[in-house]
């Protein structure tokens, strides 16, 4: 019996060494796994990102990256109560005047060497470099970005006896005209331009942008000494919004009673509008059949467009660095760039991309990359403060486009951007960015 006895205990220990080695490599397996959680603004493009991470565990199985897209709004409110507490993504995208919040704020890792090479190479261009950039470090990658056009219905152009987009301001106002309609009882059905009039966050600020900037001026100026000051209190922000004004009631080509944007163009309700090149992904699911194209902002005293870049960025919460940025640098690669333009709309960073086949099959999008000489390109600053800048403007901007009385009104005019710039410079105040011209 004793036998038998030390034999099963022999058997016993056997069992329990044996299932204690598998344990341990089911955690050693276990521990070798690596999650990672990625968020963006753009619900668009989450058909292009779960390609990626498709592809990026074929080769790297043993990691799982978690997508998350949210509204830009709800990402940007997200975002601002997580990363200062490390409850956030490892990985997020945003645009710059976001992104650099938490640069400044010492919550996003700076880029690696080989990352670092690469965005500084000959792909990207010196405008993105600096984007990215903080005090000398980089601190992102951009995977896409916002230009702006303008989008024109041929169909309502030729026939209103139209050839082309309108080059100027003055062309812009004659072609509004020709194209805006009415029924019999008097309501447009039909505006000639759609311009953005109200939105939450800082959109409508970017959208007069586009007009401010080509009569000379800009949301701020920057200083020789570094700081800012507002750079619309003058002659461009009073032409800019008188623009608006006059377009909405003494030229009659735009109301608050049509549609307005994307939907209103892709629903043949507007002749023309200004926006991103997202748009021709949203034209493509929701009007294919739509005869329209794309052109070059109006040009006024200076002529140009604003560049946003998406920039990809790092927190200083991951715990698995080099798995993060090997991700964030495999997303970058040339073909999902293409895959970006053909499945969201939105325009690849990097430059080293061949669109020959796409821009064969969707010439629209060659406005967005082929700018003649004299062609300018502006952005957001790099503060943390112009997010609030353009916002508390966007207010602003929002209630005066709603008073018809700022009409042949200049000193109306002049008073709502004075008080409006005043309060950007006292935001700058605040922050201790404020400077003198």
């Amino acid at each position: 019996m004793k036998g038998k006895h030390r034999k099963l205990i022999s058997f016993l220990v056997m069992v329990s060494i044996l299932s204690m080695l598998l344990m341990g490599v089911t955690v050693s397996q276990a521990a070798k796994r690596v999650s990672l959680s990625f968020w963006s603004g753009y619900p668009e493009m989450e058909p292009v990102f779960n390609k990626i991470v498709e592809d990026y565990r074929k080769l790297h199985p043993d990691v799982d990256i978690d997508v998350s897209t949210y509204k830009l709004r709800e990402v940007e409110r997200k975002l601002a109560v997580s990363i200062p507490t490390r409850t956030g993504p490892d990985i997020f995208q945003r645009m710059p005047y976001i992104g650099h919040r938490f640069v400044e704020g010492g919550y996003i890792q700076p880029l690696p060497p080989e990352l670092d090479a690469l965005l500084r190479s000959k792909v990207f261009t010196p405008y993105h470099v600096d984007f990215a950039s903080h005090e000398g470090k980089t601190y992102a990658l951009p995977m896409f970005q916002g230009v702006e056009v303008m989008f024109w219905n041929r169909d309502m152009f030729y026939d209103a006896g139209l050839v082309h987009a309108p080059t100027t301001w003055q062309e812009l106002i004659d072609y509004a005209k020709k194209l805006v309609k009415f029924d019999a009882a008097g309501n447009m059905v039909r505006s000639g331009i759609s311009l953005r009039l109200s939105g939450a966050g800082s959109g409508v600020t970017e959208k007069w942008w586009f007009w401010l900037w080509p009569a000379g001026g800009t949301i701020l100026e920057k200083t020789p000494s570094g700081k800012y000051h507002n750079g619309y209190n003058n002659q461009a922000g009073r032409e800019a919004l008188t623009l608006y004004i006059d377009l909405l009631y003494k030229y009659n080509v735009d109301s608050y009673k049509v549609k307005h944007d994307a939907e209103s163009f892709a629903l043949g309700a507007t002749a023309m509008f200004t926006r991103e090149s997202w748009v021709i992904g949203y034209i493509n699911e929701h009007a294919p059949n739509l005869n329209y194209d794309t052109a070059l902002l109006p040009n006024y005293r200076r002529w140009g467009t604003n560049i946003n870049p998406e920039n990809t960025y790092v927190t200083k919460k991951c715990r698995n660095l080099d798995v993060a940025f090997d991700f964030v640098k495999f997303m970058l690669k040339p073909e999902y760039g293409k895959l970006t333009l053909e499945t969201s709309g939105w325009f690849p960073a990097r430059r080293d991309i061949d669109y020959t086949s796409i821009f064969k099959e969707t010439p629209q999008f060659r406005a967005f990359v082929e700018f003649p000489k004299g062609y300018g390109a502006y952005g957001y600053p790099k503060i943390g403060a112009i997010d609030e800048v353009m916002t508390k403007l966007a207010e602003r901007l929002v209630a005066a486009y709603m008073r018809k009385d700022l009409l042949d009104n200049p000193k109306g005019i002049a008073k709502v951007i004075a008080e409006a710039a005043e309060e950007s410079d006292n935001i700058l105040k605040e922050a201790g960015l404020y400077g003198e011209k």
